[in-house]
């Protein structure tokens, strides 16, 4: 019987399996070859979720605040170059050349604004039909002996860890 620092160092290296992005077959093989009762097995399999669960986490909350940053740069990026822009229209200026950077301000690409889309051709509108099934709602009339067509219950199985 393997002693415990033997078995942590085998699911340590199930969890990098795991992390590093391994084939499940890879790591069930893994978990086949420690020594052990099924329950113990579980159990560190569990832990080893409960890890990657709390990474996932952290990673979320750091892609929120990433996110909140990467758009307050952008935001003031954009009111810089609106501030150069309003310097360059006040001096009358269309173009400056620096020691590093040439400023030019130029024509954008002529894009539409819709004014009132009720008096635009039909020619011009397409419509899109989108079909939303409440599948909670089927579900409680099949469960309360109601008959429909095209559907059917079905029960799955999960496992609970607490």
């Amino acid at each position: 019987m393997a002693n415990i620092y033997e078995i942590t160092d085998k699911y340590k290296f199930i969890q990098q399996l795991i992390e590093d992005g391994a084939p499940e077959e890879a790591f069930i093989e893994a978990l086949n070859a420690i020594d052990g009762e099924l329950a113990e097995k579980l159990e560190n399999y569990a832990s080893v979720m409960k890890n990657i669960e709390s990474d996932i986490a952290g990673i979320k909350a750091e892609e929120g605040r990433l996110a909140e940053r990467r758009k307050a740069m952008e935001n003031s990026i954009k009111r810089m170059k609106e501030n150069m822009q309003l310097a360059m229209d006040a001096s009358g200026e269309k173009k400056l050349k620096g020691e590093k950077f040439t400023f030019t301000v130029q024509k954008n690409p002529p894009s539409l604004k819709v004014l009132d889309d009720a008096v635009i051709p039909p020619q011009y509108i397409s419509v899109e039909e989108v079909r939303n099934i409440d599948k909670k709602a089927i579900l409680a009339e099949l469960k309360n002996g109601a008959e429909i067509s095209g559907v059917e219950i079905q029960q799955g199985e999960s496992i609970r860890i607490r």
